[in-house]
């Protein structure tokens, strides 16, 4: 090991047992929650509650609230159209920190955390880190967009021994560069990298027959839900644990799965996770598809109370503990068929994975009944179009008018993430 190795391998081990002995309750009490031997964090809830009611303009009106379901529920749009209430009196906006989504799918989303939701979230990421089996300060690959704003190649970054990854273009050429790279470096290393990311990796590798020698401690996916033969697939191919998180820029880590689960561990410390019915805000049953609605704990400045963050679960009891057993991934992102029905992108995806020889793929709703499939497919010969024509009508309806478009590449969101299912479409509410 070099010097500037040991120098930073000792800053870490100083700042991990500061972290443990100062910040390092609340990193105990997130981890603990994560291994379900805490419960819910009821007394955090009423006390975010009862300091919004007594000093936050939107939600003094719901003073003497009985329980959460008395709050309203809020997205973007009524943050937005309400930022100025939703503040805290009396707090210095120039104090706080800025968190801002990347406006993938429209405008960009602002939140502002204090500095008690930045200690919390700084205790929710070493936790959830140790949780994945990835030890803070060992090397970490990041692959996301790295372009304009959203640079981290400074200063901060190679100190936390961050190795960002753009995947900006995703070709064959850029999936063997990555791989290579991975090879060569001998250190224990972990990935973070979209779900859509690794799954466009792994199915090149699969197409191509291609091996790696690449030693990986374990691949950690955000964002998007990840198919399960991805996971077993990529697991298989480098003899690492593939483990999901559901996390978004808003709130922060939310839930995580445990090596070798499917389900996801709530971070309940920190947050309080609700699945509503899709069509009213009534809690769903257990078990049952709905959207999921997260109630940030700790920040004060601006508390984020019933916060439907547009993605759709299923929430299930498992002893004494909830549960996230699916996380479906945006509700923007579900199509109707023909019939009404709501479709989940991943059944596109169980059609999708038998059609090795198509490179990429989006699958769009632009009408009630008009839906487009966009094909990158090498060579551009694709003989097996009729099978996936039928095999799609099955899913949206045999009266649905479906086109085929043959492209060279799917553009990547200013994220970094490709969707593999696009509505652009909603019904008329009656």
């Amino acid at each position: 090991m070099n010097k500037k190795m040991n120098i930073r391998a000792l800053i870490f081990r100083v700042a991990d047992a500061a972290l443990r002995m100062g910040g390092g309750r609340r990193f105990r009490r997130v981890l603990s929650s994560l291994r379900r031997e805490r419960p819910a964090n009821e007394a955090q809830l009423k006390k975010i509650l009862k300091w919004s009611t007594e000093n936050v303009a939107f939600y003094e009106a719901y003073r003497g609230f009985r329980g959460l379901e008395d709050f309203p529920v809020v997205n973007k749009t009524v943050i937005r159209e309400n930022e100025a209430r939703i503040f805290a009196r009396g707090v210095d906006k120039a104090k706080l920190h800025k968190v801002s989504t990347s406006g993938s799918t429209g405008t960009p989303f602002v939140v502002w955390h204090d500095k008690k939701k930045r200690r919390q979230a700084a205790a929710d990421t070493m936790a959830f880190s140790e949780f994945a089996g990835y030890h803070f300060g060992t090397r970490l690959y990041y692959v996301r967009a790295w372009d304009g704003v959203l640079v981290r190649g400074n200063w901060y970054s190679k100190l936390r021994n961050i190795v960002p990854v753009n995947n900006r273009s995703l070709t064959p050429e850029d999936f063997r560069r990555f791989l290579k790279t991975l090879e060569e470096d001998a250190s224990e290393k972990s990935v973070l990298i979209y779900a859509s990311t690794l799954t466009e990796l792994f199915r090149f590798m699969k197409t191509e027959n291609v091996r790696t020698t690449a030693r990986v401690q374990a691949f950690i996916t955000m964002s998007e839900a990840l198919p399960d033969d991805v996971r077993e697939g990529v697991s298989a191919l480098f003899g690492a644990p593939v483990i999901s998180r559901y996390s978004d820029c808003e709130c922060g880590l939310i839930a995580q799965q445990a090596p070798g689960e499917k389900e996801y561990r709530v971070n309940t410390e920190s947050f309080f996770v609700e699945i509503l019915k899709t069509d009213s805000d009534e809690r769903a049953a257990d078990g049952e598809l709905g959207r999921i609605v997260v109630t940030d704990l700790y920040n004060s400045a601006m508390p984020i109370i019933r916060y439907d963050t547009g993605d759709m679960g299923v929430m299930e009891t498992r002893g004494d503990a909830k549960t996230l057993t699916r996380v479906d991934g945006r509700r923007i992102d579900f199509v109707f068929s023909t019939r009404g029905e709501l479709l989940s992108p991943y059944v596109f995806y169980g059609v999708m994975r038998t059609f090795d020889e198509i490179r990429q793929y989006q699958f769009v709703q632009h009408a009630e009944k008009n839906y487009v499939m966009k094909l990158n497919i090498p060579g551009g010969a694709f003989p097996r179009a009729a099978d996936l024509r039928e095999q799609l009508l099955s899913l949206v309806g045999e009266d649905a008018d479906l086109k085929f478009e043959y492209v060279n590449e799917i553009p990547t969101l200013a994220s970094g993430k490709r969707k593999f299912v696009v509505n652009n479409w909603q019904p008329k509410k009656t």
